[in-house]
This record gives structure tokens, sequence and C-alpha cells, in this order.
């Protein structure tokens, strides 16, 4: 049996588009591995990060892509999470415009970790094989604006000095 604690900070409870990093140490290896994600659904919904984030350790292979990418057992590793959000959940009839910058910024995110910190480092490297329309490619490079840019920047240096310290 054990009895514990750990913050929840009230703020990742609000319904916000975000894209987050954590960063997995398996504490008896000293193994560390990153895990890219996004909250906001492509279809509907936005959950809270704290939701998202729960649904990664579920025994439904469904939501649990961490489960899924890490090898057992999870209870082995600590983990961190860093994030930043991209705006309130709107309701689902006026989310496209958020959900197509979340799907982005996580792009942006992913290969900006993998350049940073290594592929292999990286649990779920978004691979950036398949075609993509030169119209559809400009509608995606307008999301990253030089606010969007500083502030992935200071997402992933966040992550850098925390794996400086590790």
């Amino acid at each position: 049996m054990n009895t514990g604690h750990f913050p929840i900070p009230g703020e990742v409870t609000r319904r916000e588009f975000a894209v987050y990093i954590v960063v997995a140490c398996n504490r008896i290896t000293g193994n560390l591995r990153l895990y890219i994600g996004k909250t906001g659904d492509n279809r509907e919904g936005c959950n809270p990060i704290v939701s998202r984030l729960g649904n990664h350790f579920s025994f439904n292979p469904i939501h649990s892509q961490l489960r899924n990418h890490l090898a057992p057992p999870l209870d082995d590793y600590d983990y961190d999470v860093f994030y930043t959000t991209l705006g309130q959940y709107p309701g689902k009839r006026r989310s496209r415009g958020l959900i197509d910058l979340t799907n982005e910024m996580e792009r942006q995110v992913n290969q900006r970790a993998q350049k940073a910190f290594g592929r292999k480092m990286v649990l779920n490297p978004r691979q950036g094989i398949g075609y993509v329309p030169a119209a559809e490619r400009q509608k995606r490079s307008a999301f990253l604006t030089r606010e969007r840019e500083a502030q992935l920047k200071a997402l992933l240096q966040r992550v850098a000095r925390f794996l400086q310290r590790t």
C-alpha cells in the first residue's frame, strides 16, 4: 500500500486547446523518452490537459498512446509534463480553426523536438512523408505567427532546461 500526493494546478482543468510534451524518465535505467501530444479531437470536443494525460495511462488502447509507446511497466517511470495553451474551447461548431491550429502546432513541436533532442528520444516521431498540397502547406504556415513561434520556442527551452538537470 502507498500513500502519496501530487499537485494538479487548476489551469490544467480548463477546457483549452494545447500541445504538450511528456518527459518519461525510467527510474531504473535513467532512460528518457518524450511524447508529444495535443488536446482537442480532430472531430469534436476538447478535454482539459489533465483529462487527456489521464487517458494516456488508461488500459483502453484507443486513448492510451503513451502506454502504447512505452516499454512496460509504466510505473517504472516518472513523468513530467510541459505544455502551452492555444485557446479556449469555443464550442463544437466554432472550433475548426483551433483544431487546425492545434494540429499544426503539434506537428511543429514534434519536428522541433526531434531536431533538438534526437529522433530516437521521441516516442511518436512525426514522419512528414505524406503529400500535402501547396494550398494546405500555405494555410498551415500561416498559423506559425511570431507570437506562436516564441511560444513553441519557450516550451522547448523549458524541456531542454529540465533535461539538462535530469
